[in-house]
């Protein structure tokens, strides 16, 4: 339960569903071939935004799956499936063009950053089963991850003047299937949590 939950507990599940292996990637995506300005300001932009969304799920997290009756089953395989549809946009490379992109150049980092759905999911799962006092905890693994996250960002602009663009787009498309396969464990995970499917070993 997330009010038993320590700090370093919240932060190991946070780091492992929006940590820097997710985040690094979809950085690079999106900012491939940018200036160094455009780069930051994306990472600014998309920083505050998720700090933001984090923090509002946490806050109104329980009121908002009380209003809407939303179990837990149902928000892991909505989860699973939006981050199943990510993850094949990755693996066969497709991008949303910029000029139908209306998020200003942030469309997959936003995907995987402050709108990742796995990380919100367990946000809202953990916000749901905490009390006020372990939502304070909650906050403050989720702004040490994110803080985490962009920090990383400054030593993938280093190690990008070593590492080929090619090799990189390989990471990607590994990352991608591993993706797909956590969002197919989401999709079981929701099903049989909704007792649509017995419990599979």
């Amino acid at each position: 339960m997330m009010a038993c939950m320590t700090f370093v507990e919240a932060f190991s599940i946070l780091v492992a569903v929006v940590g820097p292996p997710k985040i690094l990637l979809a950085f690079l995506v999106d900012t491939q071939g940018a200036e160094a300005r455009r780069r930051w300001r994306v990472a600014f932009t998309t920083t505050a935004t998720a700090v933001a969304t984090g923090l509002f799920v946490i806050v109104a997290g329980r009121l908002l799956i009380q209003l809407f009756h939303i179990s837990a089953g149902a928000l892991m395989l909505a989860s699973g499936v939006i981050l199943f549809v990510h993850a094949l946009d990755l693996v066969l490379g497709r991008k949303q063009e910029p000029e139908h992109d209306q998020t200003g150049g942030t469309h997959e980092l936003a995907t995987a950053f402050y709108a990742n759905p796995v990380a919100v999911a367990y946000l809202f799962l953990m916000a749901d089963a905490s009390t006020w006092s372990a939502s304070f905890v909650l906050a403050g693994a989720y702004i040490s991850v994110i803080a985490l996250d962009f920090a990383a960002i400054p030593v993938l602009g280093i190690l990008l003047r070593y590492v080929k663009m090619t090799y990189a787009w390989v990471l990607v498309r590994v990352l991608g299937v591993l993706l797909a396969a956590l969002g197919v464990d989401l999709i079981i995970t929701g099903l049989e949590q909704l007792h649509i499917i017995g419990e599979v070993s």
